[in-house]
């Protein structure tokens, strides 16, 4: 009998690359579903290649036991304003115990086992607590933060606005993430296993300004600003949410005291070649920047 496979998250980045992931193969025995706060609105936000629609919106728990009616695995993404694990996912982790949920793949984060304070691992907690059958992945930095969140710095002021200082970080292609993604829900052997995802390179700011440099024809400066001056920028000059921005100063933090650049090769091992690189992905992603 098909397996129905419910991606959360599938109008943003790592779900439509799960989604695109899972759609190539023409003779899989499942269906793909997407779920999204607004079938309606959101259809145009999701590859046509999904089975169908259904609503799920974290904010509002009556959505979860008809978005999970009938679903065997899940890929799991959270929200990135979406901070309050209790109040939001919890009730989401009971709603997937209640419909026998087979295996959750959630998208955590590289190094969340040493940082119990981050939501993601609060998630993973709920997970495994709730004896839910699971595959973690842990990737580095998305590459693609610089295509979408950091887009218009790039393309309109010429540089990469971000408080990193020095230190380098395991870049990490969604595509890949997409791939691995879609593997551990279509192959059961990747059950009650957590992967720490990279790149295959660690980069500081000032090389990857200068890679896009290179791609762009232009120079780009990685400008390095203080922790205020960058809170300053996104919260009161471009109006980005605090608990985003918050979320942002951790991250980048955690890169300027040099504990984001660890490699690893299980990407590599999972899908039999090397990962993106981060210059592929500049040239693959170059017009947006354009």
């Amino acid at each position: 009998m098909s397996e129905r496979l419910l991606i959360t998250g599938a109008s943003g980045n790592v779900g439509t690359e799960t989604i695109n992931a899972l759609t190539a193969y023409p003779t899989a025995d499942y269906q793909v579903v997407a779920g999204v706060r607004n079938p309606t609105e959101d259809r145009a936000g999701v590859p046509d290649t999904v089975s169908g629609l259904v609503r799920l919106d974290f904010t509002n728990p009556r959505t979860f036991d008809t978005a999970l009616e009938g679903i065997d695995r899940v890929l799991l993404v959270r929200p990135p304003q979406l901070a309050d694990v209790a109040r939001y996912f919890a009730p989401f982790v009971g709603a997937m115990q209640r419909a026998g949920t087979k295996q959750v793949v959630f998208l955590s984060l590289q190094g969340v086992e040493n940082n119990p304070l981050t939501p993601h691992a609060k998630i993973e907690k709920l997970i495994t607590n709730a004896h839910l059958p699971y595959t973690f992945l842990r990737p580095g930095f998305f590459m693609q933060n610089l295509s979408t969140t950091h887009r218009k710095e790039i393309r309109e002021r010429n540089e990469i606005f971000v408080p990193a200082g020095n230190g380098k970080t395991s870049f990490i292609d969604v595509r890949d993430i997409g791939s691995i993604a879609a593997l551990s829900l279509r192959d059961t052997g990747h059950i009650n296993k957590a992967y720490e995802l990279t790149g295959s390179e660690a980069l500081t700011y000032h090389e990857v300004a200068e890679i896009l440099s290179e791609v762009l024809g232009r120079t780009i400066t990685y400008t390095d600003p203080s922790i205020f001056r960058f809170v300053w920028r996104k919260r009161i000059q471009e109006n980005v949410s605090l608990g985003f921005v918050l979320i942002m100063v951790t991250l980048y933090s955690v890169a300027k005291a040099g504990r984001a650049g660890g490699l690893t090769d299980e990407v590599q091992q999972l899908l039999g070649r090397p990962p993106i690189t981060f210059r592929q992905f500049a040239e693959d992603y170059k017009k947006v920047w354009m």
